[in-house]
């Protein structure tokens, strides 16, 4: 019987609800361990990396039609607002800006 492939960075990140403490146990090791090896190897922080995956993911939710509120309580985040920050701290826009520009982007295209 053939092994189950390892799981996709992305895939990782979401079944563990990108949580830190979370992915040290899903890898079977201590959240200092993992500290340590996303140090040497990424230079950043678990959480740092996981923050980045959520708001990837939330880029797909966002483009394949799912609304700011759908999309933030999907990934985790308690409060809408807190989505919107984050979203922003990485792309300099809100995701509403953000769908308007892909729109627009789309429709120029065209």
């Amino acid at each position: 019987m053939a092994e189950n492939p390892a799981p996709s960075r992305e895939q990782a990140a979401a079944s563990v609800r990108y949580d830190a403490r979370e992915l040290a146990r899903l890898f079977e090791i201590s959240p200092r361990q993992l500290q340590r090896k996303f140090n040497r190897y990424l230079k950043r922080s678990p959480q740092d990396w996981l923050n980045e995956q959520r708001i990837i993911a939330a880029r797909r939710l966002l483009l394949s039609g799912g609304t700011v509120k759908e999309v933030a309580f999907e990934l985790g985040f308690k409060q809408v607002s807190h989505f919107c920050r984050q979203f922003k701290t990485y792309h300099r826009m809100t995701p509403s800006q953000f769908i308007h520009w892909k729109l627009k982007l789309r429709v120029a295209g065209r």
